[in-house]
């Protein structure tokens, strides 16, 4: 490799040719970069950290700012986790992040977890050791800091420098690379990157703080200059598409009652447009599932509302038991998406499940089940949608049944109250929402009152539904501000019958608890630092009520230290408060008139925080019945 001269003051690096092949090269930070921009991200997340910092330095070499690179840094890892996994929720690009060896990484690893449990595209990039230090003997027995010792003869044996690379390859992620040799560093980086798409889950790359300052050959960046979801999940498998597409149009065509659902993977794999067009086209009964809500269009003609098995209202229950034919687009089976496995289908049902590693036909009352491993189901998606014949369809629906609605959920609310109540929020929530507006929510009660509430047209909505980590959607919604600025309505599509005006600018709106906000309230700094506009409904029921409904409803672990939450952004950064308001609300008309302010246009893009005082043991009924399913609560919880 042609030697590099490294100038810490320089103002940009050069180009070099490699004498012996003739090859055009860059630093490989600068390659590194290059191929983040070329997968469609624009932010990098994070947290400085010494093994990191010569990798930062290259994310200010002009020619990657004039592609609209940027540094956007967290308070800490686990938020620059979440911020990551949520830029990647509403783009569907890669999520990217970079930490330092072991105090870093660590830090971040539960957000990786969550990411992974929750099929989201993230690259966890960690600057580690130099390459000297891990392979020569001179250096690798030495105790380096941010690594763990060995646990005997500490004194007398090094650590082990790839203990971290260890401990998520194969667990948390989908591909891990730890960096050794310069020559095949670019290699890994593509593959890490490809995986990352190929299974919409994290990846890792492990950089030797060395490494950034050694030229690279340019050649993977000629042969192959973007990276994107259709590049990445190539099929090998046309016949087999072919068949099995024919198959599923067969059974469409026999079915009187067939269903879709719209799972959590069709929106990871880019199918949600598919998916909508398919609906539109031939007014199949749909159902949305926990964790894909608001993937399919909840306002469309045939909507039938989310199921969730026994978890979910009667009359979406009945609903879909009157379907002889499912298809189950994107699913992703756990306990919280499957209503703690209590899914029941009408008896003789055909069940196809459609999955990016394989496909399913089952008839789930006598087991009889068929597999076809090794085909993307988008590909499935894709030639449905151009190949049915929509006159084929033979539909023998009940005609007495119409659209699920809000309305019937029947929430009791007494207009008399002068509390703010879980049946109020649930009443006037959609008339709080605009077409085309982001919804991010955290876990906890409030989370269960919105599943079953009919969104207005491309609302997008982002929750951690199964992984369920308290505290994950402020920095997630930070993530997510940040990728509205970077991909402007990308989440709105042109081809929607109700189309959303040009000069609406949708709006971001969290819903977070006052417990869940404590654990990482420090990037609501960030949101001020980086321009985020925001709605931040503030939830205030005295601490963590989605645990007091399931145990010990008043016991002191229950509790969190009351805060004065109407100062906090002011102390955090908005120190002439001209860039942020807050207020709290206590009675429900206070609730209704400051929804109504919200909707009808917050001009001057602020970042507002409102916050809701609630009755610590009031719990959405939704809360209630899923803890009763679950059967894990204990005698007489509920009752006051």
């Amino acid at each position: 490799m042609t030697p590099v001269t490294y100038d810490n003051e320089s103002t940009g690096k050069f180009n070099f040719i490699n004498l012996n092949t003739g090859e055009k090269e860059i630093p490989f930070g600068e390659y590194l970069f290059q191929r983040i921009l070329d997968c469609g991200t624009k932010s990098v997340f994070g947290v400085p950290g010494d093994f990191n910092l010569p990798l930062l330095e290259y994310l200010y070499e002009p020619q990657l700012l004039e592609q609209g690179l940027r540094w956007i840094g967290n308070c800490n890892e686990l938020n620059a986790a979440y911020a990551a996994d949520g830029y990647s929720r509403y783009s569907n690009k890669i999520g990217c992040l970079i930490t330092t060896y072991g105090v870093g990484e660590l830090s971040a690893m539960n957000g990786i977890a969550g990411a992974f449990a929750e099929n989201t595209k993230v690259l966890h990039i960690v600057g580690v050791a130099r390459s000297t230090d891990s392979r020569c003997k001179d250096f690798k027995n030495r105790n380096l800091h941010h690594l763990v010792p060995q646990l005997k003869d500490s004194n007398f044996l090094g650590p082990n420098h790839k203990i971290y690379y260890e401990m998520v390859k194969d667990k948390i992620c989908c591909s891990a690379e730890y960096l050794e040799d310069i020559h095949d560093a670019c290699n890994q980086v593509d593959k890490v990157i490809t995986d990352i798409y190929k299974y919409s889950k994290p990846g890792y790359i492990f950089v030797p703080a060395d490494f950034v300052n050694m030229t690279v050959p340019t050649t993977n960046l000629l042969k192959k200059p973007t990276f994107t979801m259709e590049n990445c999940i190539v099929s090998n498998n046309e016949q087999d598409i072919i068949n099995i597409t024919n198959t599923i149009l067969d059974m469409l065509y026999q079915s009187n009652t067939p269903a879709i659902i719209g799972d959590v993977l069709t929106d990871r794999y880019s199918g949600k447009e598919l998916i909508n067009r398919l609906i539109n086209e031939t007014h199949i009964w749909n159902f949305a599932s926990v964790n894909g809500k608001s993937i399919i269009d909840e306002t469309n003609q045939t909507y039938m509302g989310l199921y969730n098995g026994e978890e979910g209202p009667t009359a979406v229950k009945e609903r879909f038991l009157q379907c002889d034919l499912i298809l189950n687009f994107g699913v992703d089976i756990n306990e919280i998406n499957q209503g703690h496995y209590s899914f029941s289908y009408k008896p003789g049902c055909k069940l196809i499940e459609l999955h990016p590693t394989y496909i399913r036909f089952s008839t789930p009352d006598n087991g009889k089940e068929q597999i076809f491993k090794g085909i993307n189901f988008i590909h499935i998606l894709k030639s449905i949608v151009e190949s049915i014949d929509v006159g084929q369809l033979t539909y023998q629906y009940p005609i007495s049944v119409k659209p699920f609605c809000t309305e019937e959920l029947n929430f009791k609310h007494d207009s008399n109250s002068e509390i703010i109540t879980q049946t109020l929020i649930q009443n006037k929530f959609i008339d709080y929402l605009n077409p085309g507006d982001v919804v991010v929510c955290e876990t906890g009660s409030v989370q269960f009152a919105m599943r079953d509430l009919v969104l207005p047209n491309q609302v997008k909505y982002i929750s951690q539904g199964f992984f369920l980590s308290i505290g994950m959607a402020l920095p997630a919604a930070l993530g997510v501000g940040i990728a509205m600025q970077d991909f402007p309505r990308s989440h709105i599509s042109n081809n929607c019958e109700s189309a959303i005006s040009e000069s609406y600018t949708p709006r971001l709106i969290l819903l977070e608890g006052d417990g869940a906000a404590q654990m990482t309230i420090q990037e609501l700094t960030s949101m001020i630092r980086f321009n985020v506009p925001i709605e931040i409904m503030l939830w205030n029921n005295n601490g963590y009520t989605i645990e007091r409904a399931i145990l010990g409803p008043t016991r002191t672990y229950n509790d969190v230290m009351q805060w004065d939450w109407t100062k906090l952004l002011e102390a955090f950064g908005d120190f002439g408060k001209k860039e942020t308001k807050s207020c709290t609300l206590e009675t429900p008309i206070q609730l209704i008139e400051k929804m109504a302010q919200l909707k009808n246009g917050q001009k001057d893009k602020m970042i507002e925080l409102i916050e809701v005082k609630l009755q610590t043991l009031d719990y959405p009924k939704q809360l209630r019945h899923m803890v009763e399913s679950a059967k894990v609560k204990s005698a007489g919880l509920f009752n006051k």
